[in-house]
């Protein structure tokens, strides 16, 4: 953790956000792949995280490096960190509201997966800063 912000470290590759499944007598699931990787980041997640949700707006930058699958969709890999921050209760929510700024980035390699995640709580309106992913998605 910086002073300016947090850091949280998710080893592994993110799988992409996954749309519910629905079985022919109506039950809805997700898919086994997406369900264990959620799972574990957030237990990955609560393990880093010694505080309560984070109750005012953040700017969130999700730095992939390593071997990361290049063909899932920055909109569903986002979604599933984004939901992972939710469920272990480090955001309280992941609306427009509570991230007005979210950037991700790839940085492939023959590494292992990480994903870094940093997070900055969002400056007063007076403050004069009005995009802050630069700083955040800057190495």
């Amino acid at each position: 953790m910086k002073d300016d912000g947090i850091e949280l470290i998710l080893v592994g590759a993110i799988v992409p956000k996954a749309r519910p499944r629905v079985t022919r007598s109506g039950h809805a699931y997700l898919p086994s792949s997406y369900a264990h990787w959620k799972r574990a980041a957030i237990a990955q997640l609560t393990g880093q995280w010694r505080g309560g949700p984070i109750d005012q707006p953040v700017a969130i930058g999700i730095i992939l490096t390593g071997r990361h699958s290049r063909r899932g969709d920055c909109d569903n890999i986002s979604g599933a960190v984004l939901d992972a921050l939710v469920q272990s209760q480090i955001l309280i929510d992941d609306n427009l509201i509570h991230v007005p700024q979210l950037g991700v980035r790839l940085e492939y390699g023959n590494q292992p997966p990480i994903a870094t995640v940093k997070l900055i709580k969002m400056p007063t309106k007076n403050s004069g800063q009005k995009n802050i992913l630069e700083r955040l998605m800057s190495v």
